[in-house]
C-alpha cells in the first residue's frame, strides 16, 4: 500500500514539474527577450606613426560620440573589448587603406551589429622659415585627411566618409594637427549622423522599431 502512494506521489511530482517547465517555456515565447546592440569602436589607423595624440584624440572624440547615458543600467549596449578588435582586424586585415567589404568581414569576426572607426591615409606637420617675412618669423604647415568608417547591420548601412583640413600660415594653435583633426572629427560626426543612427538601431534591436 505505502509503495502505491510513494507512487503515486512521484507521479503528480512529475506532472507538477512537467507543467511548470510548460509554462516557462510559454512565457519565455511570449515575453520578447531584451537584445543588446554590440558595438565596435576601432583604433584610428593611421599612415603616420609619428602624432600619436591624433590618433588617441580621433579616437576619444568617436567615443564620446557613441557614448550611451545610463548604459550601465539600461544595458541598451555592449561594447566590444580592445582585445578582440585588434585579433578582428588583424584577422582581416582592415588598415587605413582599406574598402567596405573588409569592414563587413571586421563586423562579421566580431559578430558586431555596430562598427565604426576613423583612418588617416595622410597626415603632417612641417615649420618653414621664409626668406620673404621681413621678421624672420616661421611659417607652420599642416595637413590630415580622415576617413569615417561607419557600419550599422540593424539599417543595412555601410558607407565611408571623408574629410581633410589644412593650414598653412603663422604658427598658431589653430594651425596645430590637433585642432585640424578636432575640427574634422566634429564635421564628420554630424555629417554621419552617428547619435541617430545609434538610437534607431537600439530601438530595432530592442524590437521598437
Amino acid at each position: 500500500m505505502l509503495k502505491k502512494v510513494m507512487t503515486l506521489i512521484c507521479f503528480c511530482c512529475y506532472l507538477c514539474f512537467m507543467q511548470i517547465g510548460f509554462a516557462q517555456d510559454i512565457i519565455k515565447q511570449e515575453t520578447p527577450q531584451k537584445q543588446t546592440l554590440k558595438v565596435a569602436i576601432l583604433p584610428t589607423l593611421s599612415s603616420s606613426q609619428r602624432y600619436p595624440d591624433v590618433n588617441q584624440l580621433l579616437y576619444n572624440n568617436l567615443t564620446q560620440e557613441m557614448y550611451v547615458p545610463l548604459n550601465d543600467t539600461l544595458q541598451a549596449v555592449e561594447y566590444i573589448d580592445e582585445n578582440s578588435i585588434y585579433s578582428a582586424i588583424k584577422q582581416s586585415n582592415f588598415t587605413y587603406n582599406q574598402n567596405l567589404d573588409t569592414l563587413k568581414d571586421t563586423a562579421d569576426l566580431l559578430d558586431a551589429d555596430v562598427v565604426v572607426g576613423y583612418t588617416i591615409p595622410t597626415m603632417y606637420q612641417h615649420y618653414y622659415h621664409s626668406i620673404s617675412r621681413l621678421d624672420g618669423s616661421p611659417l607652420l604647415n599642416s595637413y590630415i585627411s580622415v576617413n569615417l568608417w561607419v557600419y550599422y547591420r540593424p539599417l543595412n548601412k555601410t558607407f565611408k566618409i571623408s574629410d581633410r583640413r589644412q593650414y598653412f600660415d603663422e604658427i598658431s594653435t589653430w594651425g596645430m594637427l590637433t585642432e585640424l583633426a578636432k575640427d574634422a572629427s566634429s564635421n564628420l560626426n554630424k555629417k554621419a549622423e552617428l547619435k541617430s543612427l545609434l538610437k534607431q538601431s537600439i530601438k530595432i534591436k530592442k524590437g521598437e522599431l
